[in-house]
């Protein structure tokens, strides 16, 4: 019996009680395997595009790609058909680092260009499944979380530097100069900061708790996050990019909004790729 044949009785009479939860649960179960899989092939594509083929991986995202828009248009289940779209934006972030022809750019610009079309792909998904803001944490904090807020916002710097001090990246700007520096800053706040926090603690945090849970999903997205940066080369950096990832999933979790930790995504980045780099912290 396929997925569709599964699901269409439960969408047509939700009054079947204990038999529509338990085929609902058997279902959410089979698509978390599914998830799995799609996990663990998005790791092998990262794993030939960082150490093996970038041409190739690259052919093995788009592949992916491919899949999870299938399964997008196949499922009718809004919870299904919203996390394989989210899901989609993962490959479309290295299709669109690897495939972009951004050479010719000063590096710093190379963040901004290459999340003009993630902003798009996310503005899509969030329409189509579709998502509220609440649900992906684009709203203020409330007041009782203020304090929190700002210091998960600052917590950015020391880990820019712990990230720092495992990878030690040449600066993106040569110089303190101000204007350089400024631009450069905002660009990976924006580029960076921002949009990551978006695809990952928002959407993809919010679609994946429909298959796996709340705090499941919170490992799940994790998991995925380090994967992603496997290009640096360093599997400490991939477990410390995981264990940043948990931290701020919990905090979105508990403060409902996204501004902490983009702010100290951004933070990290500018310290990582700017600051510390230009004072040769050792």
């Amino acid at each position: 019996m396929s997925t569709r044949d599964i699901l269409q009785p439960i969408e047509l009479d939700r009054s079947v009680g204990a038999g529509f939860s338990w085929r609902l649960r058997h279902l959410r179960l089979e698509t978390a395997h599914v998830a799995i899989l799609y996990l663990a092939a998005i790791g092998l594509a990262e794993f030939i595009t960082a150490l093996i083929d970038p041409t190739l991986g690259v052919i093995c995202h788009i592949f992916i790609l491919v899949n999870l828009l299938i399964q997008a248009s196949i499922n009718r289940a809004w919870w299904e058909r919203g996390f394989f779209l989210s899901l989609s934006i993962a490959p479309v972030i290295r299709i669109v680092s690897l495939g972009m022809p951004l050479g010719s750019f000063p590096q710093e610009w190379w963040y901004l260009l290459s999340a003009i079309p993630l902003y798009a792909t996310c503005w899509m998904v969030i329409r189509t499944v579709p998502l509220t803001r609440r649900e992906i944490g684009i709203q203020l904090p409330e007041r009782r979380h203020w304090l929190l807020t700002a210091i998960v916002g600052i917590s950015g710097i020391p880990l820019g530097l712990t990230e720092y001090l495992i990878l030690k990246p040449d600066p993106i700007v040569s110089t303190f100069a101000f204007g350089g520096v400024a631009m450069a800053s905002m660009i990976l706040l924006i580029g960076t900061g921002v949009i990551e926090e978006l695809i990952f603690r928002g959407i993809l945090q919010a679609t994946t708790s429909e298959i796996f849970g709340p705090w499941w999903a919170i490992l799940y997205v994790s998991v995925l996050f380090g994967e992603l940066h496997t290009g640096h080369m360093s599997l400490l950096d991939v477990f410390f990019v995981i264990g940043v990832a948990l931290y701020f999933a919990a905090v979105v979790r508990k403060t409902r909004t996204l501004v902490g930790v983009s702010v100290s995504h951004g933070l990290t980045n500018i310290f990582l790729f700017i600051v510390f780099p230009l004072l040769h912290i050792l």
